[in-house]
């Protein structure tokens, strides 16, 4: 009878160790989630604010293409008036 308590107080007790022992294990897995979980969330909130610089930038540019743009084509309407003036005056209208 006392070989069953024996045996009985040795379970127990392994039962008990490794039970310690994993949730020592699942602590530090915890752990180190947490630390990984913390970078993500600062590579995110990096990520956001370069996110709305590039959209900031990307409307300067927008703008700045604009406004550019109008000059541009200005300008490329007083080349285009130019050549095509000038072409015209090239152009025969029948034999002299």
């Amino acid at each position: 009878m006392s070989t069953s308590f024996i045996h009985a107080d040795i379970f127990f007790f392994v039962s008990t160790v490794t039970l310690v022992v994993f949730m020592i294990g699942i602590v530090i897995a915890f752990v180190y989630a947490i630390g990984i979980l913390r970078n993500v969330r600062d590579i995110t909130d990096r990520a956001k604010a370069e996110w709305q610089e590039i959209v900031a930038d990307s409307r300067k540019l927008r703008g700045a293409l604009r406004d550019e743009g109008m000059k541009w084509k200005h300008v490329m309407d007083l080349i285009r008036t130019f050549f095509a003036a000038a072409n015209t005056k090239k152009i025969r209208h029948g034999k002299k």
